[in-house]
């Protein structure tokens, strides 16, 4: 179940930011959101790299039986 959510949580996360570039590159935002969307990628980057090193300690230990 837990790479099932993974997969779902990585693919929501690439659309939002695929979604954060068209409003950027179509100019449908403010050039004053550029800073926040941006600030919030890199957030989104991040924590997709923490619930990764999670899931893959979670997928050891429980591969060991522990």
């Amino acid at each position: 179940m837990v790479p099932k959510a993974y997969t779902i949580f990585n693919i929501l996360t690439i659309a939002i930011v695929v979604v954060f570039l068209v409003l950027i590159l179509t100019d449908s935002v403010p050039r004053e959101w550029y800073i926040a969307l941006l600030i919030i990628t890199i957030v989104i980057f991040i924590l997709r790299i923490a619930v990764r090193i999670y899931l893959q300690s979670y997928l050891k230990k429980n591969s060991k039986g522990e």
